[in-house]
């Protein structure tokens, strides 16, 4: 056989035995988590100061920041919503929230920070509204069920523990945006599940839980200001700060507003080279995983034969076998329904896993960004041409 073709095939069964450890892993996560989350029912339960940062009308953005004012917590639990615009139409919808929950403690903080990242920049502002010890940080297209924070809080009661983070799924309105969710429910979350199986040392922004004195630590927002992946650099800073980081077996969802396939590829694009930046060995290597490509490779290096046609049935049958079963642990009812999209989804992964090395421009809230090296970014002044560097193919640690 030639060595080309022998290549092709060691492949193809490297990324097959990856679908059957994500399956493992996963089975293995939820096991130890719940377990876990059993033994933390009687935690103590502080204050905590909600923070969402703001911009636009959003998807469903009413009912995505009144599903954190239905919160049972036995604590005080106060709001902090941030713009950076008087006239951003998420004011209206605040406001809205302010008369439908009197009772709660809302603050509306207007303005801005400083940093490249206007996210950050936001929640550096917000902070001086910020009352309580226990911070919770999660985006506007967030939308959790009434135990969240009782679950994102727990954990925190551990003195060793600085920070806590969950899982997320995606809610779709159109066949775009399903597809977008099909990238978030098998791709990332096996992902996720499978680096569970190492110590954890970053958060995911969808949401996240920390100490204020855990932030403190790293020097509060400032140092992250200027970092395009700040849920990474929050979370690795915190673990490089001698605390511990804890992934929960809890999935919040997150509102899709993907109207179009330029809209997922765009979204898709710059979480890969985010991602890119971030773990550059990682992502370089991530290809020999991608179960799908690997069995369409082998059945053309095999010319169609039945070996060819064999490979590739089993790879699309152990993709699709194990994303199954771990739809299963997450009791995830609707994505199994379209399992029979994630061939093609994943041949577009594959796709935009050669684009993230093809340039360093990203686009991210109406703005145009340059992402360095070392993933600080900068915005690309309107009408200035980018010519893009080539990304290296291999790269050094950050």
């Amino acid at each position: 056989m030639h060595v080309a073709v022998e290549i092709v095939l060691g492949c193809a069964a490297i990324a097959g035995i990856y679908q059957v450890v994500q399956a493992l892993a996963a089975w293995r996560f939820f096991r130890h988590a719940r377990r876990a989350a059993s033994r933390r029912r009687r935690a103590a339960l502080p204050p905590v100061t909600v923070l969402k940062p703001l911009k636009g009308p959003g998807i469903e953005l009413y009912e995505n920041l009144a599903s954190f004012c239905r919160q049972d917590y036995p604590a005080p639990v106060q709001v902090v919503f941030g713009v950076a615009d008087p006239t951003d139409p998420a004011v209206a919808v605040v406001q809205r929230v302010k008369r439908d929950f009197p009772h709660l403690d809302v603050t509306l903080a207007i303005g801005e920070g400083q940093g490249s990242n206007r996210k950050v920049a936001n929640l550096r502002q917000m902070m001086r509204h910020a009352k309580h010890r226990v911070l919770v940080m999660s985006d506007s297209d967030i939308r959790v069920r009434p135990d969240y924070l009782r679950t994102m809080v727990a954990p925190l009661d551990d003195p060793a523990v600085g920070l806590t983070t969950c899982l997320y799924r995606g809610r779709y309105f159109g066949l775009p945006s399903l597809v977008e969710s099909l990238f978030i429910n098998t791709d990332f979350i096996p992902m996720v599940l499978t680096v569970s199986l190492i110590p954890l040392r970053w958060g995911y922004g969808a949401s996240i839980a920390f100490k204020r004195e855990a932030l403190d630590a790293i020097g509060g927002f400032g140092p992250i200001a200027d970092h395009l992946a700040d849920d990474h650099e929050l979370g690795g800073r915190i673990f490089e700060a001698g605390w511990k980081l804890v992934l929960l077996p809890y999935v919040v969802e997150t509102m899709l507003d993907s109207a179009t396939f330029a809209d997922v590829w765009r979204h898709q694009l710059r979480w890969a080279r985010t991602y890119r930046v971030c773990q550059p060995a990682g992502w370089f290597a991530s290809v020999v995983t991608h179960a799908t490509l690997w069995g369409l490779v082998s059945l053309l290096a095999l010319r169609g034969s039945p070996l060819g046609w064999a490979v590739f049935a089993a790879a699309i049958t152990v993709r699709l076998g194990t994303l199954a079963f771990i739809m299963q642990l997450l009791r995830e009812r609707d994505a199994p329904r379209h399992l029979w999209l994630v061939p093609l989804k994943d041949l577009a992964s594959t796709a935009v896993w050669a684009m993230a090395f093809l340039g360093r421009r990203v686009e991210w809230s109406g703005q145009v960004l340059r992402v360095e090296r070392d993933g600080r970014m900068a915005a690309v002044s309107p009408g200035v041409p980018v010519v893009d560097e080539p990304a290296q193919a291999t790269a050094s640690g950050r």
